[in-house]
């Protein structure tokens, strides 16, 4: 059942449309949280990098 809502909103999601500014503001807003994690010492797997990937 969880699958099902889960690719419902992913549908709901792809039939947005976003400009490019708003895309390179939202890449460059993850950018921003990547580097002060990187000055803070934070340490992240592999897998972990890729599902913050995947989220953006």
């Amino acid at each position: 059942m969880a699958s099902t809502a889960q690719a419902m909103k992913k549908k709901e999601f792809m039939k947005k449309e976003y400009s490019e500014k708003s895309a390179i503001d939202a890449l460059y807003s993850e950018l921003s949280k990547g580097i002060e994690s990187l000055k803070k010492g934070d340490v992240y797997t592999v897998d972990e990098a890729w599902e913050e990937i995947d989220k953006i």
